[in-house]
């Protein structure tokens, strides 16, 4: 009888799952500001019009949050599946390893939220133009 070396210790299922959804919150978070730093496509909606757009910049009264969302919903399952494969083959998680997870999901979280909030105090809307057939009685 051989004797094998012993296996070393694997993270549990749950805490697999706690850094896949840090890492998923994350990169939702991050995903959503994106377009603020980087001029990227993303849906756009004109309610006025009942249009979608796939644009930069919109050309009226549009908005985006449909667009980010979708953007950030993407990256978010693609980082979860990712990090709950990697974790799978990773060493347990200390103490340590929760609380910079943590820290790292509550960080994006919060940065987010606060640039997103600056983005829509600053915005002025740029009216749709009056149609040339109308006349003001």
């Amino acid at each position: 009888m051989s004797e094998s070396a012993p296996r070393p210790a694997r993270m549990t299922a749950g805490q697999a799952r706690f850094v896949a959804i840090a890492a998923a919150a994350t990169a939702f978070a991050l995903g959503f500001v994106w377009p603020a730093f980087q001029k990227t496509r993303v849906l756009w909606y004109y309610p006025l019009e009942h249009r979608w757009a796939l644009e930069i910049t919109p050309e009226g009264l549009a908005m985006d949050w449909y667009g980010r969302t979708l953007v950030a919903g993407v990256l978010a399952i693609v980082a979860y599946f990712v990090a709950l494969a990697l974790a799978r083959r990773s060493k347990p998680l200390g103490q340590r390893g929760h609380t910079l997870w943590t820290a790292w999901m509550a960080t994006a979280v919060l940065l987010a939220m606060a640039l997103y909030a600056h983005q829509l105090a600053t915005r002025r809307p740029v009216p749709t133009p009056l149609p040339t057939w109308y006349v003001p009685r």
